[in-house]
């Protein structure tokens, strides 16, 4: 098995939090696109185990440095 490092909120998984994450995120929420499972877990930033407007805001504040 390989152990792979993933981001908390970077559902593209592409090593960058930006703004494509949150509206992947919101797409989510919105039943726009459906995540996969592993979306789910790394979009689910409070792990709450629920993929809302609170996952948004703490992506949010990470990308703008308000961790």
């Amino acid at each position: 098995n390989t152990c792979v490092t993933v981001i908390a909120g970077d559902v593209t998984q592409d090593n960058i939090l930006n703004v494509v994450d949150i509206v992947m995120i919101v797409n989510f929420i919105t039943d726009t696109f459906s995540p996969s499972e592993k979306q789910k877990v790394i979009a689910d930033m409070n792990n709450d185990d629920l993929i809302n407007v609170v996952d948004i805001i703490a992506l949010v504040n990470i990308i703008v440095g308000e961790e």
